[in-house]
């Protein structure tokens, strides 16, 4: 069901203004315009290896870690001296050559990433709230920011106060005031943890397993076209859509797709996303070609229920879909869904070998240290965002 796998709703509400490209007036002219653009593979008996189900005591513990964070406490500590790791409350006032560019009150900094400058946050640790202390940050000659390179700041600071978070421990107390009464007892609540992750597991081995059986099948199909224009107009949408963030935001493209989606040339982002919408039309053309073969084009009652569940999924109603899918959107992911259920039900499972099961331990290692990487880019991307 979560089958929509576009980057975020900008692309989705782009690549919805114009998957109506060449349809002709009826459903089935709908399909028959991607069905014609390819012959599809053997699409019955697929092999394929079934995602882990296995919920595991670490992803409980930190299921439960995470409803403990949920519910910590935040106080204003204006007695200790800040310390190197801690969130603190400031004012402050920046000058470069006695001229200000820059003021903040009651401002939220979080310390060790230096979001003000480097060195900034050092020049904190060891003063108390109610502490005015200057602070000097000097720039480097490549600083983004050109019209501070190679300067010197002066930062007037006054600390207001130290931000403490404190978590609570996982008690029967804490679950029985956080859950109203729903949950009396940790041994309850972690039950329902449990079912829910373990839902959570199944729908994502579902998932998983529905979109090898289908990559499986374009693998071994022909693409000879894709529909007239499709892909250029789908291109154009999304750098328009993207245009008019940058507009909203006050940023150009470049800082933009750099940010949101780490290319820094729009010529390799326009290719990722020329790329990205041949593979979607590739999935198309497949799911049109065995949806008429078998007669499974969706049905009011399957579009029904597929908007509902995307709904549900994106935490809107039902209604506002419209800003982001084209009733052909949602009749064809409806159509993909049955198609895919018909795929699978129809696949073989086969137990991963010893090598597969390396590949797929080597795999998922890697996808931790690009995520962990990318996290510590994110991170300071942030910084230097805020920086700017």
């Amino acid at each position: 069901m979560r089958k929509v796998r576009m980057t975020g709703l900008l692309i989705a509400a782009a690549f919805a203004t114009v998957v109506t490209a060449g349809c002709g007036d009826s459903t089935e002219e709908y399909f028959e315009n991607y069905a014609k653009c390819g012959t599809v593979g053997e699409y019955v008996g697929v092999e394929y290896t079934p995602e882990s189900r296995e919920v595991t005591d670490d992803d409980i513990q930190s299921s439960i870690d995470s409803f403990c964070e949920e519910n910590s406490t935040t106080e204003e500590n204006t007695t200790r001296s800040v310390e190197a790791d801690d969130v603190v409350n400031i004012d402050y006032v920046e000058t470069v050559s006695g001229a200000e560019v820059d003021s903040q009150t009651d401002y939220t900094l979080s310390l060790g990433y230096d979001t003000l400058g480097t060195g900034f946050d050092d020049q904190l640790v060891g003063y108390k709230p109610g502490s005015e202390i200057t602070i000097l940050v000097e720039y480097d000659d490549d600083y983004e920011d050109t019209t501070l390179a190679g300067m010197t700041a002066e930062f007037d600071v006054t600390i207001n106060y130290i931000s403490v978070t404190t978590v609570p421990d996982y008690t029967d107390d804490l679950v029985n005031e956080a859950t109203e009464g729903e949950y009396t007892t940790t041994d309850d609540y972690t039950a329902y943890l449990t079912e829910q992750l373990q839902e959570s597991a199944d729908s994502n081995a579902d998932d998983a397993d529905k979109q090898s059986v289908l990559q499986s099948v374009i693998d071994v199909s022909t693409f000879t076209e894709y529909p007239e224009d499709e892909v250029s107009t789908y291109v154009q949408n999304v750098m328009y859509n993207i245009e008019s963030q940058c507009d909203s935001y006050g940023i150009d493209v470049e800082t933009y797709i750099y940010y949101f989606y780490g290319y820094t040339s729009e010529n390799d982002f326009l290719n990722y996303i020329k790329e990205t919408v041949e593979t979607v039309m590739q999935e198309k053309i497949v799911v049109s070609i065995i949806a008429m073969n078998e007669n499974l084009i969706a049905t009011d009652e399957d579009i029904s229920a597929y908007k509902q569940d995307l709904a549900d999924d994106y935490g809107i109603e039902v209604d506002e879909l419209s800003s982001y899918y084209s009733d052909e959107d949602l009749m064809f992911y409806a159509t993909e869904e049955n198609v895919l259920e018909y795929i699978l039900a129809n696949a073989v499972q086969v137990e991963a070998t010893e090598d597969e099961e390396s590949e797929d331990t080597e795999a998922a290692e890697d996808a931790d240290d690009t995520e962990a990487a990318e996290d510590t880019e994110e991170t300071d991307d942030a910084a230097d965002a805020e920086e700017e």
